[in-house]
């Protein structure tokens, strides 16, 4: 094995590497295998990867009406530059799910984070069946049942939440039930269950329940500043007739409950607001609906924490027919559906409206940050390795290059070192500065291109999968 380049330098050439090349690569030797699926580079790599994305990609999830069992995935870039709707052909693809919810409905999106989708399929209570999904690397892992059931438990409602523990290098899914009393209402305090994706299990959290109740009606959650939010209400402050809205915070890492104030003039209406992220910032959205207005106002916390930051960004008409806003865009523009399921872009400056020739039904859209990792890699388990996703239109990816033909002919050739360097380092032979890391000059990459390379080094090495970029 290569031993001219130490460890730590290959690593550091990988974390530049998209992920696609990054699964071909770990074909090539142990050492590239270990490299690539060791937790602290995959950490490093979505480091790299945020820190130095010029890009947004953003993913939509729609259902038509007559099969709301099947649910469609499309990912698009999130840029001024298209000419026609950002769904069109040149700017989006389409994301292959492979999953059937045992519900008459759809799975719930808890959010997304990393690279990693969140779903919930909550049609039995007694089963909550809960799933995180990197599409990316066709990799997903079903989450053992939590201990509060039905069954258990009686009647309750849960909320979930999902986002990322820096601190740890770990993914939480934190769930919080409320069991009903008999008048119908939620019993505080809940019981909480936090599961560890580091752990792979469920563990009670019922020390620091918070002494809130929290609207699960709207399913929604905000990771911010490495805490899960939801829109609760306190119920031993009463404002009017109503209990005292506020949003309930559990932070990832320290794994506290806390309470973050809604913009006081929104605390008596609770009910109608909507948490949400905007670019980065804890958001709100407040639906005023009454006879002769129907608007939505969108509320930021410009400094997160500090109550007196909220500030009033946008007021979107909904008199045009837009029934509620889904997601964010660059050039202040925000997506919206209609009453009929159309989705629409709505420009927040100017009001202008475009149609974005996409039809769905009004309850299945959803709209989410998404990226590239390598995250669910490093579980090498026997039960997560049957549930890795393999599927007809995957056969060109997996047989891009026969390398473990290659890697098995070692001691044969003299330039192993640079064999190994140009096969792990497949990317655009324009980029010089990778490739002369690995050795080589500028002479010899100019002379050859990646079959002629093979070719020479590994004569009896089968090329004809070779796709040269």
């Amino acid at each position: 094995m290569s031993n001219h380049l130490p460890e730590e330098v290959w690593a550091g050439i990988f974390t530049r590497l998209p992920v696609k090349t990054l699964l071909q690569i770990r074909s090539v030797c142990k050492l590239f295998s270990s490299i690539i699926s060791n937790p602290t580079f995959i950490s490093a790599h979505i480091k790299k990867t945020i820190n130095e994305s010029h890009s947004h990609t953003l993913f939509l999830r729609y259902l038509i009406e007559k099969e709301r069992q099947q649910e469609h995935y499309l990912l698009f870039a999130d840029s001024s530059d298209h000419k026609n709707s950002i769904f069109d052909e040149h700017n989006c693809r389409k994301l292959d799910f492979p999953f059937k919810t045992r519900s008459k409905c759809h799975f719930r999106i808890v959010d997304s984070c990393n690279g990693l989708i969140c779903l919930n399929d909550d049609n039995d209570f007694d089963t909550s069946g809960i799933i995180l999904w990197n599409p990316s690397i066709k990799r997903f892992l079903n989450l053992p049942n939590p201990r509060v059931t039905s069954r258990s438990y009686g009647s309750y409602m849960y909320v979930l939440g999902f986002g990322y523990d820096e601190k740890n290098d770990d993914y939480k899914v934190v769930r919080v039930a409320y069991k009903k009393g008999r008048s119908g209402r939620d019993l505080i305090p809940p019981e909480v269950e936090l599961y560890s994706l580091n752990s792979r299990s469920w563990r009670s959290f019922n020390a620091g329940a918070p002494p809130y109740g929290i609207f699960g009606y709207t399913w929604l959650q905000a990771f911010v500043n490495g805490a899960v939010h939801w829109v609760g209400y306190d119920p031993c402050v009463v404002k009017g007739n109503e209990s005292c809205g506020l949003i309930v915070a559990f932070d990832l890492s320290d794994e506290v409950f806390r309470e973050v104030m809604l913009p006081s003039c929104l605390e008596q209406h609770a009910w109608d607001v909507y948490i949400t992220v905007f670019w980065g910032k804890l958001a709100v959205l407040h639906y005023d609906y009454g006879a002769h207005k129907n608007f939505c106002s969108v509320w930021v916390m410009e400094e997160y924490g500090l109550a007196d930051s909220w500030k009033k960004l946008y007021t979107v008409d909904l008199r045009g027919g837009l029934r509620n806003l889904i997601g964010f865009l660059r050039n202040d523009e925000v997506i919206g559906v209609t009453i009929r399921g159309k989705l629409l872009s709505y420009d927040l400056i100017t009001s202008r409206i475009n149609n974005l020739r996409l039809r769905g039904a009004v309850g299945g859209f959803h709209v989410g940050s998404y990226m590239e990792s390598l995250v669910l890699l490093e579980a090498e388990s026997a039960a997560l390795a049957r549930e890795s996703i393999t599927s007809g239109n995957e056969q060109e990816e997996e047989q891009a290059t026969d390398l473990h033909a290659v890697k098995n002919r070692n001691d044969e050739f003299d330039d192993q070192e640079k064999l190994e360097s140009f096969l792990s380092l497949r990317i655009s032979e324009q980029n010089y500065s990778a490739y002369l890391c690995c050795g080589f000059s500028e002479q010899e990459l100019s002379a050859k291109n990646s079959e002629e390379w093979v070719k020479e080094l590994v004569p009896e090495a089968n090329c004809d999968g070779w796709e040269n970029d």
